[in-house]
């Protein structure tokens, strides 16, 4: 299935939040055993925050002791986010320590004398935990749904943890291999490398060129004792910010925040910073890589200053006018021509002066040394454009509709302002806000002049000049000084206190038939910013004779091109005032269109949505482009390791099926995809649109706070788009068919990290009677996080990859299941990950799911559930499902009913009824030889 985006991109807002990339550490959804969880007592405050300040409803206060503390409160909102950012980054670290506070930050998941086996601890909650680390800062965060016994515990771990990890040489024995395999994970990414190799040939001197992941020898080699002294020197209360967002009580929250932070001392030596400087560049430098597979990339860097300088909202205002689709430079001379698949430009410092990134993605047979000369003739000015004051007006208004969305989601907002922490005050982000529609083009002009010469920029080739031309980085004024005029910002519309459980969403659902047949379902409720999501499902056609119609899935991704009345850039503006989202997403059975708006703007981007649907452009130009970068995709895909491995099965799946080409059911090759996608033409895309798209079977959901009128609207647009000849849709219920074991191994090259694969088809159903035991089952084995058997045994106990974990899919109609176990790991570690999983498989087998491993399996499933409810897209989505299958939120209801009920004798049973521990197919791809 493809998907094809039409909202406007919020390309303004994104640069200002995105400061550096961040370094995941943590696999997200965790469970762990379940520790008895009490309320804690009433405290009695000794120590007290002081109020500093409260702008765009965030609150300000601080501890004597240093932390700061922001408080985001949403009552509408029902879960809760922790986040707790210290100001330390790779930036801290000297030659012999690359990589240490990235892996610091993994042994901050290891026990404390208080809390012992943290990953179980949380998943027992129900919490979904990660941490990341960038130049700048580290931060740990969880989210749950919201409730005060939680919100105590997390509290109490995070103070615990910032001064109590023994940082021991065990933990760090065991991380370090999965540390280094997440580096090796990373030298299989092309832009990855690229971007750490221009990096490192931009700065000369600054730790900005160096990778936040770190070096392979320093991650090997790195002393307990350094990193013992690392911890002790940034981990501590002034270096802090704490962050709470969503559903909670402030007051309460403040004394739970005092009660455990407050006694952490803060440290009588002050914080050791670094003080190096980059000095000006004076000359063009450049960089080449050359790896195995992957497709051609430019990346040019250009020095700008800190985020804090006010020459940054110019810099990103320049990044979006260049970049915008369609109306960018960059996108008209690059990507529309056909020249890149795809072309930008990304601006953005840290705390200190950072880099202004040109990008450009191309096709395997482009003449590399013109356009990159062609790239860089736009951003340095030789043949770019005047801007236009429409063009300015037009990221104004997606900074303006970029602030309401980010407003809107307190617990996503504060994972940015973690990065504006680090930069050197949260505020920044309203400062932005605030600067950001007062660009003019004389400041974009300026900000060009100055920033984007060839004397600064480093890029993939060298050329003599004639003169050297040095580029002052100017140094950001003092904060007190930038921020001494800023006016807080206007705050978006409250959203309602609303439990999702299915009894009260039972209660909110309201089902309707209108004249046309077309089904309604709604769920009314107030929420922050007087969201309403609503989804479109249409269906049609029996399944052979669907596949055998050519570009099922390459209307929706033209549908981005306009209607009959809008075109490309039309549509853009106008979904963009409407403070829209529209995407699509078409297959050989059916469309789905989500549209994500405002209450008062649903109705009139509804008839924009339906014009589009209904009368689409589908012009030549645009399935050129759209060829071109499913040609170069697939050309790039070569040497994956995943589509290598995938290559290497699919004969074994094709024999044992009994289909050939042309089947549905048939693994094709890339070749085979590359041929489809050659001769596919526009009069067959066209075609299957006129003759099978219509709303003759169509549901709508719609939920959020809805307007007057929804029922009218929904008919008059779509209710006459009906063709009578179309052929209804009949679901296809597909049949188990069984795989023979078998191995298959593939030897890539130049590849230093290894993915292994099993998997296993069953006979299973979401209707079968023990479909609740059987998925507590796999939650125990493989689904949950760090805590499952496979995360224990695999990466927690012997270190052997940085992510493993079982997938069990199982659909409603059909009994085509199956069971899919996925790992990745270093090439000398392959076999050594097999054996570990069929141990494991065995151990199943033979050893019954305790009761604690159940516990803390049912305690994740039913909270990551009830999490899944607080997003109106979820649940617009699920009452698509349960119409189509007949079910309601009763259904939703008796299912957990049923996964609570579930013993761990049934679960065990369930498992070893269908799974078999020598009947997986297994794959690997990997250098092995080397």
């Amino acid at each position: 299935m493809k998907n094809t985006h039409l909202g406007p991109a919020l390309h303004a807002l994104a640069l200002a939040l995105s400061l550096a990339w961040p370094m995941s550490t943590l696999a997200a959804p965790a469970k762990a055993s379940t520790p008895s969880t009490q309320a804690a007592a009433k405290p009695q405050l000794a120590v007290r925050a002081e109020f500093v300040r409260e702008m765009g409803g965030i609150s300000e206060y601080r501890l004597p002791n240093g932390l700061q503390i922001l408080l985001f409160s949403d009552e509408a909102q029902s879960t809760t986010t922790v986040n707790i950012t210290y100001r330390v980054g790779s930036r801290h670290e000297v030659v012999g320590e690359y990589g240490m506070a990235h892996l610091l930050e993994h042994l901050l998941f290891k026990d404390t004398p208080k809390h012992k086996d943290i990953p179980g601890a949380m998943a027992a909650r129900g919490v979904r935990f990660n941490g990341t680390t960038t130049v700048d800062r580290t931060n740990y965060f969880g989210s749950f749904n919201a409730k005060p016994e939680t919100l105590d515990f997390v509290l109490a771990l995070e103070a615990d943890r910032m001064v109590n990890n023994p940082v021991a040489q065990s933990d760090l024995d065991k991380e370090m291999s999965v540390v280094r395999n997440e580096f090796e994970r990373a030298e299989n990414q092309p832009m990855q490398v690229l971007s750490q190799r221009v990096a490192a040939a931009a700065y000369a001197w600054h730790p900005y060129g160096k990778p936040t992941i770190g070096s392979r020898s320093d991650i090997e080699k790195v002393s307990i004792d350094k990193l013992r002294a690392f911890y002790k020197r940034y981990y501590r209360p002034d270096n802090a910010t704490l962050l709470v967002a969503g559903k909670f009580d402030v007051e309460a929250t403040l004394a739970r925040i005092q009660t455990h932070f407050g006694p952490v001392a803060r440290p009588a030596e002050p914080i050791v910073q670094p003080y190096t400087v980059e000095p000006a560049q004076d000359g063009e430098r450049s960089v080449v890589v050359r790896r195995v597979g992957g497709q051609p990339l430019l990346l040019n860097h250009y020095h700008v200053p800190a985020i804090s300088h006010p020459d940054t909202p110019a810099l990103i205002v320049y990044s979006a006018l260049l970049s915008l689709r369609p109306s960018g430079q960059l996108y008209k001379g690059m990507t529309e021509t056909k020249k890149a698949l795809g072309a930008g430009l990304q601006s953005g410092g840290g705390v200190e002066p950072g880099g202004a990134s040109l990008f450009a993605v191309l096709p395997p047979d482009a003449d590399v040394d013109k356009i990159e000369r062609e790239l860089q003739d736009i951003v340095e000015g030789r043949s770019l454009k005047p801007f236009d004051e429409a063009q300015l007006q037009r990221v104004r208004d997606m900074v303006a509709l970029g602030y309401r969305e980010a407003m809107k989601n307190p617990e996503g907002l504060i994972q940015s302002l973690s990065g504006l922490v680090a930069a050197g005050d949260w505020r920044l982000l309203f400062q932005l806000i605030e600067d950001l529609p007062k660009v003019t083009l004389a400041d974009v002009e300026r900000v060009r002049k100055h920033y984007f010469r060839a004397a600064n920029r480093t890029s993939g080739r060298y050329l003599p000049a004639q003169e050297v031309t040095r580029v002052e980085i100017p140094a950001a004024p003092p904060l007190v000084q930038r921020l001494a005029d800023l006016k807080g910002p206007p705050k978006v519309e409250q959203g309602e206190v609303f439990e999702p459980t299915p009894e009260r969403l039972t209660q909110r659902t309201q089902v309707q038939r209108l004249p046309s047949g077309i089904e309604l379902l709604s769920l009314n409720k107030q929420t922050r910013g007087n969201t309403v999501v609503l989804k479109l499902d249409l269906r049609w056609g029996e399944r052979d004779a669907t596949f055998a119609r050519a570009g099922t899935d390459v209307v929706a991704q033209l549908l981005s091109e306009g209607s009959a009345s809008l075109d490309k850039q039309a549509l853009q503006d106008t979904m963009l005032k409407l403070r829209a989202n529209l995407s699509v997403a078409s297959e050989d059975q059916g469309a789905t269109l989500t549209l994500t708006t405002e209450k008062d703007t649903l109705i009139p981007a509804l008839k924009i949505a339906a014009e589009l649907m209904q009368q689409p452009r589908l012009p030549q130009d645009a399935l050129e482009r759209v060829r071109k970068s499913v040609l170069a995709s697939l050309q790039g895909a070569r040497q994956d390791l995943g589509a290598l491995r995938r290559e290497a099965v699919r004969e074994h799946y094709n024999k044992a099926y009994g289909v050939s080409y042309g089947h549905p059911d048939y693994q094709q090759s890339l070749d085979d995809r590359i041929y489809k996608i050659q001769k596919l033409t526009l009069e067959e895309v066209r075609a299957f649109h006129q003759d099978y798209w219509s709303a003759n079977e169509a549901r709508v959901s719609v939920v959020g706070a809805l307007p007057e009128g929804l029922a009218q609207a929904v008919e008059q647009y779509f209710g006459s788009w009906k063709k009578p000849q179309a052929a209804r849709f009949v679901r296809h219920e597909a049949k188990h068919q069984a795989v023979p074991s078998a191995r298959f191994d593939v030897v890539a090259k130049d590849k230093a990290n290894a993915v292994v694969h099993l998997q296993q088809n069953l006979p299973i159903s979401q209707r079968d009677a023990d479909y609740s035991a059987l998925v507590l089952a796999a939650q125990v084995f493989g689904e949950s996080g760090l805590s499952s058997r496979l995360s224990q045994r695999v990466r927690q106990k012997e270190g052997l990859s940085y992510g493993i974990s079982a997938d069990l899919n199982a659909p409603y109609w059909g009994q085509a299941g199956d069971l899919s176990i996925s790992a990745s790991c270093a090439p000398d570690k392959r076999d050594a990950v097999l054996a570990a999983v069929q141990d494991e498989l065995q151990r199943m087998q033979q050893q019954p799911i305790s009761a604690e491993e159940l516990e803390r399996a049912r305690t994740q499933l039913l909270e990551a559930r009830k999490q899944g409810r607080s997003a109106e897209s979820n649940l617009a989505a699920q009452l698509l499902n349960q119409a189509a299958r007949g079910t309601s939120w009763a259904d939703v209801q008796a299912f957990e009913q049923a996964l609570r009920a579930v013993t761990p004798e049934q679960a065990s049973a369930a498992w070893r009824r269908v799974v078999r521990s020598d009947g997986f197919v297994i794959s690997t791809a990997g250098d092995f030889k080397s």
